[in-house]
């Protein structure tokens, strides 16, 4: 049967350490002075072209339509996180998951370069490739997560992917999936924060189902640093027990502490477990570009950046996404707000018109737990800027529905229409 320690506590989400009043951790930075370059004269470089980095491209485009923009990504088309866990299920076709960056630069004349990065000269303002040196008058730097993981590790994570990179890794971990043919399969998850917070709980259901709908002789060792899911615990637990009651333990409170690679076991802080397919997902930290070029303080794993405008210390430098500490969480939703918010900015620094800010954002996750339902929450933040406050108020929907999971793919191709049109 299922273990847990779980007291269902909907604030969960609210009280990890992400979503509270602005002015009790972000720095005071001093705002650089309104840049009056022509639109046609200036120059965006955005590193990065996931959810934040394209949402801000795109909302560049739509205010300025003679402005340069270009995007640098080492990939070569856009892989979406979020409905991927769908794809390990057999929900959803991996293709559909895929967007090519030429649209960009045929339908809004946004540059594309697919290269990555190698390093960031950030007093000379130069973006630094094996190929190019590419100026830029605004930084938009949004390239992601790093995993936290020793160098001893790495083999481990080649073999077992996290999957919580866009692309490969999800492919290799869904050819393992489809390979196993019963045993013990432990996923973990770290403590709070990382990328999408309810991503690890579905992914947990959603192998579940595909177990119990092969009638496969397995059993799932879910171990949590948690104590109980980060957000949707109610939908979640309740999707656990009265779906797939039998096939998994859940292992609240527990850190993985060391990776037996020679005898598949993986030892935390309340006991080992053997494994013959294993999905550790280690703890995360900003994107190493990030720490080479200077922008992450000493013992941080976050970038510390002005709660409202997401810049950096360095002036017209900004970071959003996964890499930055922020109100908002690590989501995709959270990096296409955060983009949009940036391109704002942007904007009246180098028109010196004065945009009409959001005062309420809303942050949307839907979650699958089998291959007919979904559960969902939201978080809608308001803003006073005046007060240096952010105030959320969080909202969850632990009722399984199909017509959730119909709204869950709406919210999906929304988000990717409004990106690549």
């Amino acid at each position: 049967m299922l273990k847990n320690k779980l007291d269902v506590n909907r604030r969960q989400f609210l009280a990890s350490g992400a979503l509270i009043a602005a002015s009790s951790f972000m720095p005071k930075i001093s705002l650089a002075k309104e840049d009056t370059k022509s639109t046609k004269s200036a120059k965006v470089v955005i590193v990065g072209g996931g959810y934040g980095g394209v949402s801000a491209a795109r909302q560049l485009r739509k205010l300025n339509p003679d402005l340069s923009i270009t995007i640098i990504d080492k990939n070569p088309f856009f892989v979406s996180c979020p409905m991927s866990n769908l794809y390990l299920g057999d929900f959803y076709e991996f293709g559909n998951l895929c967007f090519p960056y030429e649209p960009l630069k045929a339908k809004y004349n946004i540059d594309f370069i697919n290269v990555k990065v190698t390093d960031i000269d950030l007093d000379k303002r130069v973006v630094i490739t094996p190929y190019d040196r590419i100026s830029y008058d605004f930084l938009i730097l949004s390239p992601g997560i790093s995993y936290d993981i020793d160098q001893s590790q790495k083999d481990f994570f080649i073999k077992y992917p996290p999957a919580f990179k866009p692309g490969g890794e999800h492919l290799y971990l869904k050819r393992l999936l489809e390979g196993f043919d019963g045993g013990k399969i432990v996923i973990s998850v770290p403590s709070y924060p990382y990328r999408c917070p309810p991503a690890p709980y579905e992914r947990a259901a959603i192998i579940l189902n595909y177990l119990t709908k092969r009638k496969l002789k397995a059993h799932l060792y879910f171990i949590d640093a948690n104590e109980r899911p980060i957000i949707n615990s109610e939908g979640f637990m309740k999707a656990y027990y009265e779906l797939y009651k039998g096939y998994a333990d859940y292992i609240t409170g527990a850190t993985v502490k060391e990776i037996d690679t020679v005898n598949n076991i993986v030892k935390t802080t309340n006991g080992d477990f053997k494994f013959d397919l294993a999905n550790i997902i280690p703890p995360m930290k900003a994107s190493r570009i990030i720490e080479k070029i200077g922008l992450l303080e000493k013992g941080q794993k976050w970038v510390e950046v002005d709660t409202f405008t997401f810049e950096t210390k360095i002036p017209n430098v900004f970071v959003i996404g996964d890499s930055a500490r922020s109100f908002l969480p690590k989501s995709g939703f959270g990096a296409n707000m955060q983009g949009k918010i940036v391109a704002n900015l942007i904007t009246e620094r180098i028109t010196g018109k004065k945009l009409k800010q959001e005062e309420l954002l809303m942050v949307l996750c839907y979650s699958m737990v089998s291959d007919k339902e979904a559960i969902m929450s939201e978080t809608s933040f308001k803003i006073d800027k005046a007060k240096n406050i952010i105030t959320p108020i969080h909202r969850e929907d632990n009722t399984r529905r199909e017509s959730t999971v119909k709204r869950y793919h709406e919210w999906a191709k929304g988000l990717w229409r409004e990106m690549f049109g």
